[in-house]
């Protein structure tokens, strides 16, 4: 009699899947994502650091009760923004820069609800707001495990209306492809970071000189990315997450014009706005609202490129009135303060070199600082 244990068949697939699983969590690992994944993209770290500025911020407060807190949460128009250069405006207060690349009204939502349940004294909170960072795209750059797993999945949409107009959809959270999009790069390491024969020869090999093609700087691909990484904690703890400008030059109005056209093609080009980011905005107006902390929504310079290409169809109109429409609601509840500030309309603002169409150079942020926190929020 055969006494031999034989294993079911059926079990094949499902060890086979187990194992595959398993095997892909090993491109989890530090060392294999800085040879695998392309070190020239450096936008998720902008988001998965700022916990490390979270808790530099806690930190920060037991240091200094005396200190109250102000929030930057935006893009990185707003990664210019440091506590030094805003203690002009908001004396004995620590300013700390939430800004990420395309960090969409989500993103800040969840930073300003991680903050308000932290009990922190809020001196201000400066949220930007533009089409771009309403567009579906901008969501997609924060959906790499920028969030915890509780705050999504309690935010799930699963009953979302359909209209052509965004404005008019009564969203209540992420939907549900975009929490699919969310489990799926927070469980599987080959949909967060695809394998790429070309970048693991790119992230080993010495980088070349900007101006100078064919010399190199002496350190690899993924050693520049690492010693940038360490940059953005080193901020995190001199400039409290700003990371300061070093452009100072303007661009030709010919490539703005290029720019600006990429851009809109890439990002707004026949996509409505994502319902997703009006209810996350709306829920900040909401959170807000009735605190007695001042709140500035803030329209980001832009190239005239931009806007004009923005303008063309009518987006940009009717974002900024249904923008200013929701603040207005929300400024009606006792103790709100509210105040909507457009550089790219003040006749104040002369200062606007460019370096391409969306981000401003250096050496103009004098001339917005004032504008873009006036007296009447102090």
């Amino acid at each position: 009699m055969n006494s031999k244990f034989k294993f079911p068949v059926v079990f094949y697939p499902i060890l086979l899947s187990l194992s595959l699983f398993l095997l892909d969590k090993i491109f989890f690992l530090p060392i294999i994502v800085e040879n695998t994944y392309s070190w020239k993209k450096i936008e998720r770290k902008f988001y998965e650091l700022k916990e490390d500025l979270f808790e530099v911020m806690l930190e920060e407060r037991k240091k200094n009760p005396s200190k109250e807190i102000g929030l930057i949460l935006g893009s990185s128009r707003s990664g210019e923004f440091d506590s030094e250069m805003l203690e002009l405006f908001f004396p004995n207060t620590n300013s700390f820069n939430f800004a990420a690349p395309f960090g969409p009204p989500s993103f800040q939502a969840y930073w300003l609800e991680r903050t308000l349940k932290s009990k922190l004294p809020l001196r201000y909170v400066l949220i930007e707001v533009d089409p771009l960072l309403f567009s579906q795209a901008a969501i997609d750059y924060s959906l790499n495990g920028s969030y915890d797993n509780e705050y999504v999945l309690s935010q799930i949409d699963l009953y979302r209306t359909r209209s052509k107009n965004p404005w008019e959809i009564s969203a209540k959270g992420f939907s549900t492809d975009e929490v699919e999009i969310y489990l799926l790069k927070k469980l599987f390491a080959l949909y967060k970071y695809p394998l790429d024969p070309t970048a693991i020869k790119a992230n080993n090999k010495e980088i070349e000189v900007g101006f100078f093609p064919g010399m190199s700087v002496g350190i690899t691909g993924k050693d520049h990315k690492r010693n940038y990484i360490d940059k953005i904690k080193h901020v995190n703890r001199v400039k409290f997450g700003a990371l300061p400008n070093e452009i100072k030059f303007a661009n030709m109005d010919v490539f703005l014009e290029k720019d600006a056209e990429a851009m809109y093609n890439q990002y707004l080009r026949g996509q409505a706005l994502a319902p997703t980011q009006i209810y996350f905005f709306k829920k900040m107006l909401e959170l807000l609202k009735g605190t007695g902390i001042p709140v500035i929504v803030y329209f980001p310079a832009v190239s005239d490129a931009l806007r004009r290409r923005m303008a063309t169809d009518g987006l940009l109109e009717k974002f900024n009135l249904e923008i200013q429409k929701a603040v207005s609601l929300a400024a009606q509840t006792p103790n709100s303060k509210f105040t909507v500030v457009d550089p790219n309309t003040d006749p104040r603002w002369i200062c606007k070199d460019f370096v391409d169409s969306l981000h401003l150079s250096g050496a103009c942020f004098p001339n917005l600082l004032p504008i873009l926190f006036p007296k009447n929020v102090r």
